[in-house]
């Protein structure tokens, strides 16, 4: 199932990232690449420079750093499901 995952929230994903980890952390919460997203950072940026950059570095203080256990799609998957067994 695409789309936000149940309990893990938005986090920024610095081992993953570039920069601060903001496309890898978005690309990981949404289950998309982790390059598709930052090539539409890239084209935001082409456009509209300054409100990417503003929206892009707020995100970056603003996102916590990913939890330790969270370690990408496959163990993603792994914690909610076995979230799910357990709240129901």
């Amino acid at each position: 199932m695409r789309g936000h995952s149940h309990g893990t929230g938005l986090y920024k994903d610095s081992e993953n990232g570039w920069l601060m980890g903001v496309c890898a952390g978005i690309a990981n919460y949404f289950d998309f690449s982790r390059n598709g997203v930052r090539l539409i950072a890239v084209f935001f940026a082409l456009f509209m420079f300054w409100p990417t950059v503003v929206a892009y570095a707020v995100a970056g203080m603003v996102l916590r750093d990913r939890p330790l256990y969270y370690r990408g799609r496959d163990e993603r998957r792994f914690w909610r499901q076995n979230s799910r067994h357990q709240e129901g």
